[in-house]
């Protein structure tokens, strides 16, 4: 009988510490699965973005929020859904948030940089890809240091330009618009062979554009080519009439 009532108090003993068990895995299980839930339901957001179904997006990335409405990468990609609809305060928010949440998510510190720029809030513009650019893995760096380059630009630091845009180069050097910057700095500065240098390099890799095409027409000035000024021109003219360059070009004839 003494044995028997044994038993019984230790089982007594037992079952709670049992219980606590068995809670702590179930709970555990639950948020794994529902952190699986959300990141899923962030990459059906941004795969549905991509196609450009904003709604099936918006239902996906209102589920992921729902779930942790702290995630950044779903404030990221919610950011962009409302970009797309020009919601660009709200979108604004939203990197914030995802920001503040995750100070090293540099996707959303990327886009809030870009937005920032798109603002003419070049100095705040510049202040954010300059910590883009402190991410050395992240796979857009060269790109952040062209929005450093830009925005130091627009603030009047050509110098501090120059070596953002070294560094962009250096990084990825078929970026377009880094070799088409360069090019037209150095003109302006009278280093006319860099500058037609950087412009050859932009040629063999990107598509003409305005700009191209109206630093060939003064270089060829420079250079005292006739022939390949009248073929800028004429490309000119004839791909991109309603251009800037090309108004400005049948003004000065």
């Amino acid at each position: 009988m003494g044995l028997c009532l044994m038993r019984y108090k230790l089982f007594l003993i037992l079952i709670p510490l049992l219980l606590v068990g068995c809670t702590t895995t179930t709970t555990s299980g639950n948020g794994a699965d529902l952190q699986r839930a959300a990141e899923n339901y962030v990459q059906l957001g941004r795969n549905y973005l991509s196609e450009g179904e904003r709604d099936q997006a918006r239902f996906n990335l209102l589920k992921a929020l729902e779930i942790d409405d702290r995630n950044p990468e779903a404030n990221n990609v919610m950011a962009l859904l409302y970009e797309t609809e020009g919601e660009v305060e709200l979108a604004t928010q939203l990197y914030r948030r995802a920001i503040s949440e995750d100070r090293n998510y540099t996707p959303a510190r990327m886009n809030y940089a870009r937005v920032l720029y798109s603002q003419e809030e070049f100095r705040e513009a510049r202040t954010q890809y300059q910590i883009v650019t402190e991410d050395v893995n992240y796979r857009l760096r060269a790109d952040a240091f062209l929005g450093v380059a830009l925005s130091n630009l627009r603030l009047g630091d050509i110098e501090a330009a120059k070596a953002a845009l070294n560094r962009t180069l250096l990084l990825n050097p078929n970026i377009g618009q880094a070799l088409i910057q360069v090019a037209e700095i150095a003109f302006e500065q009278s280093e006319y062979a860099l500058s037609l240098e950087y412009l050859e390099r932009y040629e063999s890799t990107t598509q003409e554009s305005p700009r191209s095409l109206n630093l060939g027409i003064k270089l060829a000035r420079v250079f005292s080519d006739p022939e390949k000024e009248q073929s800028y021109a004429f490309a000119l003219q004839n791909m991109f009439p309603d251009s800037t360059e090309a108004r400005e070009l049948r003004l000065g004839q």
